[in-house]
């Protein structure tokens, strides 16, 4: 027995088949379409957030010289702070189906100049965490003259003790001659300034080091996207954005922590955003207080407030002790220089060791989201090459 087919079971027409062809390219397009809006509102959304945790850097009036001094252990830790949550969002923007930009023009361009700069942060983040070690035996220097005049009524053994410690603490200090001659040796984590034994976090800090040289400018504009590469331009704005948070933050350290031959002039903002970007005007008005800040105390090693608390202090509570001593008269005026002193060291000490946590991380940080870009860049190399051409459709 013979079965007859359906004549629309068979192949169907040639003008069906073109109608499918048709309606899977036009469904695949609108995919591809839909998933590349979803890709630029991640990376808009990526331009937002770092713009939001600059605005909260900012004064509630950014008005120059006034308010709290603009580089101090708090605002450092919210830097930091800061810095690590744009890490991470970053990261995780390449793990969201973003990875595959990095290699699409500009942002080839800008992922070489994160890396690059990646690079410099840590031997910023070094050298930051060997002078953090160094202010802590400078500091001991200041608990032992504010100890030594805990009361209205000092003897003169513990006035010979003050004045000593107070001799080092101004002859060492950050502002120092003597410190601004010395070097840090990560070969052997020394200072030529100070005797204290200091561990680098990784590898050393080399001689002939210069945190100044670490910070050349951000390039100031990337090139602009042509049509075909809307995916790329996206990307390659929020590594730029993820290279200039972290450019920014080092120059900050560099300004805050008396590193190795940091310069005492004012160097030019290491970042130059267009105008049109979210985080732009915040991070403009970052730069220009610090650096109004630190054309303003020219000449000082490091402008870190708690540091410059702590010298001032000293100055003070020298001079309120006199080389004889003081009158009976002034030994109230003594022991309130002392405890101010004391007050200086406590909040000096309490940052401290925060302070250096956070380094710490912000250094196993860039090294890791280093090595996940470079990652993401080989992978997408591979898949390239690897990937054939698709067929062409019969029609």
């Amino acid at each position: 027995m013979t079965i007859t087919m359906p004549e629309n079971q068979g192949g169907g027409s040639p003008l069906s088949m073109a109608f499918r062809g048709r309606t899977f390219l036009s469904l695949r397009r609108s995919q591809v379409v839909s998933m590349e809006q979803g890709q630029e509102q991640e990376l808009d959304l990526f331009q937002t957030h770092v713009a939001d945790r600059l605005l909260a850097l900012l004064p509630p009036s950014n008005v120059g010289g006034g308010g709290e001094p603009p580089l101090s252990l708090a605002f450092l830790s919210k830097l930091l702070d800061a810095l690590i949550a744009c890490e991470e969002e970053f990261r995780s923007l390449l793990g969201q189906n973003h990875a595959s930009l990095l290699s699409k023009p500009p942002a080839d361009r800008a992922v070489a100049d994160l890396l690059d700069r990646a690079v410099k942060s840590l031997d910023v983040c070094n050298a930051v965490s060997l002078a953090l070690r160094s202010l802590r035996h400078w500091h001991r220097h200041a608990l032992i003259a504010a100890s030594a005049l805990p009361s209205d009524h000092c003897g003169q053994g513990q006035l010979n003790r003050a004045r000593r410690a107070l001799a080092k603490l101004l002859a060492s200090g950050p502002d120092s001659p003597s410190a601004a001659s010395g070097r840090y040796d990560g070969s052997s984590g020394r200072s030529s300034g100070s005797s204290n034994h200091m561990r680098a976090l990784s590898w050393s800090v080399s001689r002939n080091w210069s945190a100044g040289r670490q910070m050349p400018p951000v390039p100031a504009h990337l090139a602009t996207p042509r049509g075909g590469e809307a995916g790329g331009a996206g990307m390659a704005l929020a590594v730029y954005a993820m290279s200039s948070v972290l450019s920014f933050s080092m120059w900050v350290l560099a300004a805050a922590v008396p590193c190795q031959d940091r310069g005492s002039a004012a160097p030019s903002s290491p970042v130059s955003p267009r105008q049109h970007l979210p985080w732009a005007a915040a991070m403009a008005g970052l730069q220009d207080r610090i650096t109004d800040e630190w054309r303003r105390r020219k000449g000082l090693a490091g402008l870190l407030a708690e540091i410059q608390g702590v010298e001032q202090c000293g100055k003070e509570l020298m001079e309120a002790v006199g080389e004889s001593g003081p009158p009976p008269s002034r030994a109230e005026d003594v022991a309130a220089r002392a405890a101010e002193l004391a007050e200086a060291c406590r909040r000096l000490e309490e940052g401290l060791g925060p302070l250096e946590r956070q380094v710490r991380e912000v250094f196993h940080r860039v090294i890791g989201n280093r090595a996940e870009v470079l990652r993401c860049v080989d992978h997408s190399a591979r898949t390239a090459a690897t990937t054939p051409n698709p067929p062409l459709l019969s029609q």
